[in-house]
């Protein structure tokens, strides 16, 4: 049995190798052909080794085709490296999500409250002693070049109307006493007399008008210089009811002027 076995193995062993010289022999004769080597000589060798390679045992039929892909893994060791799938990288793919960063929200700063400005303090009024310019039509200063006779004219007029009185100033604007006398009839106690109970004239006598002076002769006759100012009361039908050049001058105050007022009113 054991003989057996060894005359097996040795066979096969035997037949293995023809099969390799077949295999070497029939590569050769394809590397000569596909140099342009090949020829008659050629195909008979090739012939040959074929028919001179013995037939395999029968009982080694199963075990050839082993021996056989070793052999053809063994002759072309290409093929055998080219059928291995080569690796390949995986390429960064263009779609592939990229991580985004998240946008820095900014917040605006706010802005600070607008500040309404506190009124500034307004200063108190100061009162100034305008010329009063009421009814009586009293006005500080004597109008130069006025038409002082159409002026009295039109002041007894109204007198007539209403009952009043005319007051006629004669005076100058340089004259010291004449302004004396405008601060109080311009204050509000003396110039509500006025307001109240006269129509006043103002003629000015200082610029040489001769018109002017021919007026205040008119309603003052006497004799001598005339003390500015000259105050001539007129009643409604244009009469002298009284004239300070010949009775001479109150004090140019509040209390005399006042006093003066009421009593020829």
């Amino acid at each position: 049995m054991a003989a057996h076995r060894r005359k097996q193995r040795t066979a096969g062993l035997q037949g293995l190798v023809r099969f390799s010289a077949v295999s070497l022999t029939v590569a050769s004769a394809a590397v000569a052909t596909a140099c342009g080597v090949g020829g008659p000589k050629n195909d008979a060798a090739q012939n040959v080794s074929v028919a001179a390679a013995p037939d395999a045992p029968a009982d080694q039929e199963t075990g050839a085709p082993a021996p056989m892909a070793a052999a053809t893994a063994s002759a072309s060791p290409t093929a055998a490296a080219t059928s291995v799938p080569p690796t390949t990288r995986p390429s960064p793919s263009a779609s592939s999500p990229v991580a985004e960063r998240p946008a820095a929200t900014t917040k605006a700063a706010p802005r600070p409250a607008r500040t309404t400005a506190a009124p500034a303090p307004t200063k108190p009024a100061v009162k100034k002693s305008a010329p009063v310019s009421g009814s009586s039509g009293f006005t500080s200063g004597y109008p130069t070049g006025a038409d002082a006779r159409g002026a009295v004219k039109a002041a007894v007029a109204a007198a007539e109307a209403d009952g009043k009185k005319v007051l006629i100033d004669f005076g100058a604007n340089w004259c010291g006493n004449c302004k004396a006398a405008d601060r109080v009839f311009a204050t509000s106690g003396v110039g509500a007399l006025l307001d109240a109970s006269y129509h006043v004239v103002k003629v000015d006598i200082g610029s040489q008008d001769s018109g002017a002076f021919g007026l205040l002769r008119d309603y003052c006759s006497g004799e001598g210089a005339y003390k500015m100012p000259v105050l001539v009361v007129l009643d409604g039908n244009g009469k002298v009811v009284t004239e300070t050049h010949s009775t001479g001058n109150p004090e140019l105050t509040e209390t005399g002027l006042g006093a003066f007022l009421r009593k020829w009113a």
